[in-house]
């Protein structure tokens, strides 16, 4: 499945559940439901991976975020565990760029390091990877795309169209 049939998939879930719903959803409700479908529609796609013996969903453990239950994490056939926290970009809004800032330090700290840890991104990574400058917020743009640009490199934040390979090199 390419990253765009898999973001029209998601959208495809989400708005079978709040289509469901009486009221007109709100804007944080349709966010919270894209990020929940985001996640169940990862869980289908990783039980069919060869190297996947399960997946668990929102698992709290403190060597890796003190503070927030880690959204999936998925056990491999060697024993290895991937830690993948979900998030629809982390980029745009205020909050998901603070959430950024605190992979960035989590990174320069080797977190990393000693863990295998993969922040999922259900927007294109392309879509910040190849901004363009423009009067307004610039600074803040440019070292938003320098640290996604990095973390991608390092296998650190990726879309699912690179995940699936990704557990395999890892199995």
């Amino acid at each position: 499945m390419t990253l765009e049939e898999f973001v029209l998939h998601v959208e495809e879930r989400t708005w079978q559940v709040l289509d469901a719903k009486e009221a007109s959803p709100t804007r944080q409700a349709i966010a919270t439901t894209r990020g929940q479908q985001f996640e169940k529609a990862l869980v289908d796609m990783l039980e069919k991976h060869p190297a996947v013996i399960s997946v668990e969903e929102q698992v709290f453990d403190e060597t890796i975020d003190e503070l927030s239950n880690i959204d999936l994490v998925v056990n491999l056939d060697n024993g290895k565990r991937v830690y993948v926290p979900c998030a629809r970009d982390l980029w745009k809004g205020t909050s998901q760029q603070d959430r950024l800032q605190c992979v960035w330090y989590k990174y320069k700290a080797g977190l990393f390091d000693t863990n295998e840890i993969v922040y999922l991104c259900l927007d294109p990574l392309a879509n910040i990877l190849e901004w363009v400058p423009q009067k307004r917020n610039v600074r803040r743009k440019l070292t938003l795309k320098k640290w996604v640009g990095e973390l991608a490199g390092k296998g650190i934040i990726q879309n699912v169209n690179t995940f699936w390979d990704h557990l395999t090199s890892l199995s």
